[in-house]
């Protein structure tokens, strides 16, 4: 008999079934992967010190989560989360450190705004940023769904155009809707083990176009922050 869990009415139990049927597991199987991988995304983001013996754990019970990778499966991903709770950058304090990086971006590039980001499972953090607009002024944060470093974050790689509002699938991205980013410049930044935390985003209010000495630039203050959060020689 299939188990009934106890907040499942009966809609959700036979959603439940079909959903593991699919899946080709049995229900309890089903049930404990999501449990597995809830736990695991929990003491990442708490940065727990068992993490490592916890997945070690689930994968030696067969219950990490397979499939394809996602932009969510990345942007998820508790060894990338990790990375990110061990930069210390959600530390305030730590995190002035790369005012003077963001302030030369500024200067070098010619645009009114710029940031340091980082993007947590469900948060994006302007740890360090010039020039923003909004309410983002005074929270210094919003969802990092429909933001940018997001996107960038889950595919890895530098994000650059000069006018985003061309762009189908941003257009309605809630910093493009509302005009306070046009053109845009984003770089990963990565750890050691290639996870990217957040990013090194320039950006304007009208259309610009980005030269392949901004991009250099931009290549250049990438390298002078990875050296700085996690020691990492430039190349």
């Amino acid at each position: 008999m299939t188990p009934m869990l106890p907040e499942f009415d009966e809609w959700l139990n036979n959603a439940l079934v079909e959903e593991a049927a699919m899946a080709g597991e049995t229900v309890e199987t089903y049930i404990a992967r999501a449990a597995a991988g809830r736990m695991v995304i929990e003491r990442a983001r708490r940065v727990d010190a068992d993490i490592q013996e916890l997945l070690a754990r689930v994968r030696a019970a067969n219950l990490d989560v397979p499939g394809p990778i996602t932009g969510d499966s990345v942007v998820s991903n508790p060894d990338r989360l990790r990375a990110l709770y061990d930069s210390g950058l959600l530390n305030a304090e730590r995190a002035r450190s790369l005012d003077r990086v963001v302030g030369m971006v500024v200067g070098a590039l010619g645009v009114p705004s710029a940031a340091v980001s980082l993007v947590d499972r469900d948060t994006q953090y302007m740890c360090s940023a010039i020039g923003l607009r909004g309410e983002v002024v005074r929270t210094r944060q919003g969802p990092s769904e429909g933001s940018l470093g997001r996107e960038i974050v889950a595919s890895g790689k530098p994000l650059i155009l000069e006018d985003v509002r061309k762009e189908p699938h941003l257009i309605d991205y809630f910093a493009v809707r509302n005009g306070y980013i046009v053109a845009y410049a984003g770089f990963p930044l990565k750890d050691g083990q290639d996870h990217t935390i957040g990013t090194l985003g320039a950006w304007d209010t009208r259309p610009r176009r980005w030269s392949p000495g901004h991009i250099q630039l931009m290549e250049d203050f990438v390298m002078m922050i990875r050296a700085r959060i996690f020691g990492i020689a430039p190349d």
